[in-house]
C-alpha cells in the first residue's frame, strides 16, 4: 500500500534559514534505511574528560593510606567488646575526675562562684568604703604616735615638694671663649715668673703656656 502526502518538497524553518527536505517514500524502506548512529566528539569534550581522569589520579594519589586512617580514627580496627571497653574506661576517667570537682560551697568561699547580684556587691563595696573611711579618720597622728613612742624619729621621712632642676655639674670651661683662654694663660705665665717661689737650680725646668 502506497500513502501519498500532499506536502511540497521543502519547507522552510523559521528559526533556521538552512531548508530540509521531506522525501516521499515507503515506510518499510524507512525503516530498512536507519542504521547505526555514530556520535563525534569534539576536541573540546575529548579534552575536558582527559582533565576529568588527571584529577582523579591526582585525589587517588593523594588519599592516605591505611594506617594514616586508622591513625586518625577514622577507620575503625576495633572490635565490639573492645570498644565497649574503651568506653567504660572513659567513664571511669570522668567520673574520677567530676569526683575530684570542686563543690559550689569551695567555689563561693574562693570568690568563683558569685552568689549576690551586682546591686549587692556595689552596696557591699559601699559599706566597706565608709567603713574604712571611719577607720581612718580616728587614725593617730605622726606627731601623737611619736609622743607615744610608738614610731621612732628614724622610722618616719617626711618627704616634701622639690624643685626640679639639672642636677649634673657645671662646666664652666666648655664656655670660654678664645679671649678669655688667652687671658688666662698669661695669667698664669706671670704668676709662674713673678710670684711662683722657684728654687734657682730648677728654674729652667719651669714649664710656660704658650701666649
Amino acid at each position: 500500500m502506497r500513502f501519498q502526502i500532499g506536502l511540497p518538497s521543502t519547507i522552510e524553518n523559521k528559526e533556521n534559514t538552512r531548508p530540509y527536505v521531506i522525501r516521499e517514500g515507503h515506510a518499510d524502506n524507512d525503516d530498512q534505511n536507519d542504521g547505526p548512529i555514530c556520535y563525534r566528539e569534539d576536541d573540546a569534550d575529548r579534552a575536558a574528560k582527559i582533565a576529568r581522569k588527571e584529577s582523579l589520579s591526582i585525589k587517588l594519589a593523594l588519599r592516605p593510606d591505611r594506617q594514616e586512617l586508622i591513625n586518625r580514627n577514622i577507620l575503625q580496627m576495633q572490635s565490639d567488646n573492645e570498644k565497649q571497653e574503651s568506653k567504660e574506661a572513659i567513664g571511669a576517667r570522668l567520673i574520677r575526675r567530676l569526683s575530684m570537682r570542686p563543690t559550689a560551697e569551695e567555689l563561693v568561699e574562693r570568690n568563683i562562684l558569685k552568689t549576690q547580684t551586682p546591686a549587692e556587691e556595689k552596696k557591699q563595696k559601699e559599706e566597706k568604703k565608709r567603713y574604712l573611711l571611719r577607720k581612718l579618720s580616728f587614725r593617730p597622728t605622726v606627731d601623737e604616735l611619736k609622743e607615744k613612742k610608738i614610731i621612732r624619729f628614724n622610722d618616719y621621712i617626711e618627704v616634701t615638694q622639690a624643685h626640679d632642676y639639672d642636677r649634673r655639674a657645671d662646666k664652666p670651661w666648655t664656655r670660654l671663649t678664645p679671649k678669655d683662654k688667652a687671658a688666662i694663660r698669661k695669667e698664669l705665665n706671670e704668676f709662674k715668673s713673678s710670684e711662683m717661689a722657684v728654687h734657682e737650680g730648677s728654674r729652667h725646668l719651669t714649664r710656660f703656656h704658650r701666649p
